[in-house]
């Protein structure tokens, strides 16, 4: 008889962890990754690129208000909406995205 089982991806297991396993955990739990935040993009030529100076405007493909997308190491994760804290800009997660759509 063969017994058949789905593969287990992302973060989420039903199994129980063993006494060292939480011990493993907390190894990697203060391993620095980078996050930065993308508000938007866009494509110029060369020739655009070399007549900026300062002040000037670069337009970008996403409207005022659109979620902006979060990445994890270079990997995009989430989408947000950019909040203001005090003085400082922040992001507001608003969707963790799925394994699939963060490669889109």
């Amino acid at each position: 008889m063969i017994n058949v089982q789905p593969q287990r991806t992302g973060y989420q297991s039903n199994r129980a962890f063993s006494e060292s396993e939480p011990a493993n955990l907390d190894l990697i739990m203060t391993v620095p990754l980078q996050v930065s935040v993308e508000i938007g993009r866009t494509r110029k030529q060369v020739k655009e690129i070399m007549d900026f100076s300062q002040g000037t405007l670069v337009v970008l493909e996403k409207q005022a208000g659109d979620p902006v997308d979060i990445y994890v190491n270079g990997q995009r994760f989430a989408k947000g909406d950019v909040v203001v804290i005090d003085d400082s800009f922040g992001v507001k997660i608003t969707e963790i995205l799925d394994s699939v759509d963060r490669f889109l």
